[in-house]
């Protein structure tokens, strides 16, 4: 997707400020890279392919989501 080559990095469908708020414009209609590009795996521990690009843009890693406890 256009922008995702350019220093620095940002999807040309992404509104708003990096570090602040931002949303997806395309969300419904995403390609399927975005569709598929995990942020967290299944066991809560984030794709550390995800923080390596957060931190280009100067944001720190994600934190680890607690898997939910079983009933």
């Amino acid at each position: 997707m256009k922008g995702s080559n350019q220093v620095p990095r940002r999807c040309s469908a992404l509104s708003g400020n990096v570090g602040e708020q931002v949303a997806c414009t395309i969300y419904e209609k995403r390609p399927t890279p975005c569709r598929e590009f995990p942020v967290y795996f299944d066991d809560g521990t984030p794709n550390p392919k995800c923080d390596e690009l957060r931190a280009t843009i100067g944001l720190p890693p994600l934190p680890r989501t607690p898997l939910p406890r079983a009933a």
